[in-house]
């Protein structure tokens, strides 16, 4: 059986440099297949998009276990992309244990993951704030 974790959080919190340690210690230690589907945010200006997050996961991308599939979000809202959906069940058919999905995470408003997952993390930089601040989130 198949399990999804989503991933969001601000940007620059590591959320690309967590999944890579999270992802290794899945394919290096418990010799697990890991897919890992990254949203990346498109220009409202230009719509183009910086698909950055594989220079991140540099070890992980080069692992053979494990693949990595980078996505603009091309518009959509929630912090994921139209095709998030189809892309998990291609996974899961193509036989991978764990799928990871990196929202947007630029925003309180970006959780449409949470309803495709079995679990949702939320990454925050140490004192983002207040345990009230946490609620919000």
């Amino acid at each position: 059986m198949i399990f999804r974790i989503g991933i969001s959080g601000s940007p620059g919190v590591g959320k690309s440099s967590f999944i890579e340690a999270f992802g290794r210690e899945l394919t290096e230690k418990r010799g697990l297949k890991i897919a890992v589907l990254t949203i990346d945010p498109s220009s409202a200006v230009t719509g183009g998009s910086v698909l950055g997050d594989l220079t991140r996961m540099q070890e992980l991308s080069r692992n053979p276990r494990a693949y990595i599939r980078q996505s603009p979000t091309s518009g959509s809202l929630g912090g994921v992309t139209r095709g998030i959906h189809e892309a998990i069940i291609l996974c899961e058919g193509a036989g991978y244990d764990v799928v990871v999905i990196e929202t947007v995470g630029v925003g309180q408003s970006e959780v449409s993951v949470v309803d495709m997952c079995d679990m949702f993390c939320l990454l925050l930089s140490p004192a983002h704030g207040d345990e009230l601040q946490s609620i919000f989130a």
